[in-house]
């Protein structure tokens, strides 16, 4: 046994002290260093984070209909037969979107394959690109600091994660559309030759989504002139040859779509996809005047809650003043409640349509939280892990039962290519993606001349094959698909059928595949 006297005790106890310090140290310099590579290298680190985050799980997201798979199938549809031009699908053409969107996917495909992950790669390197024009941006007119927290409030907003994870334009236009407002004001406070590129990136946006691209980042800038009092700026705004700039960059796939299938493009991508979705609800259950209300608070959850806070709190203080924000603060509130206001006018509501806010709502807040700092960090970093978790384990079963993956796989490599496919009622056009298959939706016999694509209605969207109920449920030996919940009723036309069997040979939580025959 050994035994320490007082100073033996002391001078272990200083030894123990010392070794804790140097521990301290060494932990501290860590972080040091950490942080200022973080300094010396932001877009790096933002970059490869934004990155990260946005593309953990893709990989196990099944393509979902009806929205992303038309997106997937289109692409697919157009490298198959080699056309850069001409969007198509089912083997015919279809003008739902204008070209960029469906140039990523066709470069996508060609390097990774016809994958989900390919499919899902574009949205997470344009939310990327987004994350750091953001920090850019707001670097420039306020400060890094402020920059990078407007950049991880973005990157931790509800509907970024989901949208960088989701087959669908609205990332891409997000982007552009944000450059475009970005730097007209470069061009307003900073050097006039910013004023090219939002003509440019305006091109591109609508090359994306159509000429809200323009009009919605144009409108914002002329009332934010007129605000200013200052509308002379027009003049100096580069106007004409901006004009021929965007034309040039526009026309290029407008032009030559319209050379190519003249009138059939101008009814159906302008009349159709532009005015009609504009004046005719293409979902009326989501007609309501509080839809994208709800839609900023789930989707710039968390940080909606923080801005309206914050923003209540100016208030109360009496300090809450649109005329005494910088010019920056006051063109980003001119733009927020355009894009609101136009789309909450129009007469179809979609979750996504106001996405675009989401660059001056996390610059704002940023704004607003510079002095929390950490705080904001933390929150952020925070509610990127519980997205992504949810992403990687939530996410998959639930979308599964909105995508025909198994379905379509079985049809693939399991089923005979001899037997044509229809599709009872409804239609699943993920199907197609994963079968390669030629898949028809039947439809009621006194119907079908009356939902055939070709008139200034919602039915131009029935591209798909069509044919009778009739001839379909008569066919002698076919594959008929159900969804679940209408196979009672399918069972109860079947039965009416003279010499009409059937049998299950493939089934899941969504769809069921029978084998008809008849005798």
């Amino acid at each position: 046994m050994m035994i320490y006297n007082a100073n033996g005790i002391t001078l272990i106890k200083r030894i123990e002290r010392a070794l804790i310090l140097k521990e301290r140290a060494l932990i501290l310099k860590e972080g040091a260093s950490t942080l200022n590579f973080i300094k010396k290298h932001p877009y790096i680190c933002l970059g490869l984070f934004s990155l990260i985050i946005f593309l953990l799980g893709s990989y196990n997201l099944p393509i979902t209909d009806t929205v992303e798979s038309n997106y997937a199938q289109t692409a697919k549809e157009m490298l198959i037969a080699k056309d850069w031009i001409s969007p198509q699908i089912y083997g015919r053409y279809w003008y739902d979107k204008p070209i960029f969107y469906y140039w990523e996917l066709m470069i996508s495909f060609s390097v990774f394959g016809f994958t989900e992950i390919a499919a899902r790669i574009p949205g997470a390197v344009f939310g990327m690109l987004g994350v750091l024009f953001t920090y850019n941006f707001t670097s420039k007119v306020y400060s890094r600091k402020t920059g990078f927290l407007a950049s991880f409030i973005l990157i931790s907003s509800f509907e970024m994660s989901l949208l960088t994870h989701s087959v669908l334009t609205d990332v891409t236009l997000f982007l552009f559309m944000s450059m475009s407002v970005a730097y007209f004001y470069l061009g307003y406070t900073q050097n006039k030759n910013y004023y090219y590129l939002c003509y440019i990136t305006a091109a591109l946006s609508t090359l994306t989504k159509g000429p809200v691209g323009l009009a919605l980042p144009g409108l914002a800038c002329v009332i934010f002139l007129l605000y200013k009092k200052d509308i002379k700026e027009l003049l100096k705004v580069k106007l004409i040859f901006g004009i021929i700039l965007f034309l040039i960059i526009t026309s290029s796939w407008y032009g030559t779509m319209y050379g190519i299938h003249g009138n059939d493009f101008l009814l159906n991508f302008f009349g159709v996809h532009n005015y009609l979705r504009a004046t005719v609800s293409e979902h009326p259950a989501q007609n309501v005047w509080y839809f994208y209300i709800l839609m900023f608070f789930v989707g710039f959850a968390p940080w909606s809650f923080f801005l309206v806070y914050k923003m209540y709190k100016k208030y109360r203080e009496k300090t809450l003043s649109f005329k005494k924000s910088d010019s920056l603060f006051q063109l980003l509130i001119i733009y927020s409640v355009v894009v609101f206001a136009f789309f909450q006018c129009i007469a179809t509501k979609y979750t996504t349509y106001t996405f675009p806010m989401l660059f001056a709502l996390s610059i704002m807040t940023a704004k607003l939280y510079t002095s929390n700092f950490k705080k904001i960090i933390n929150v952020s970093v925070v509610f990127s892990v519980i997205y992504t978790l949810l992403l990687i384990f939530a996410a998959p079963p639930y979308m599964a039962m909105n995508a025909g993956k198994a379905t379509g796989e079985f049809l693939k490599f399991e089923a005979s290519y001899e037997k044509p496919v229809y599709f009872y009622e409804n239609y699943s056009t993920s199907m197609v993606f994963y079968s390669d298959r030629k898949i028809y939706s039947t439809v009621e016999d006194n119907e079908f001349e009356d939902v055939k694509p070709g008139k200034l209605d919602w039915n131009a969207k029935n591209v798909m094959p069509l044919i009778k109920k009739s001839t379909a449920l008569n066919d002698k030996d076919c594959y008929i698909i159900t969804k679940n919940k209408k196979i009672d009723k399918f069972k109860n036309e079947i039965s009416k059928i003279k010499g009409a069997n059937i049998q299950i040979v493939k089934s899941d939580a969504s769809y069921t595949i029978w084998h008809k025959t008849q005798k």
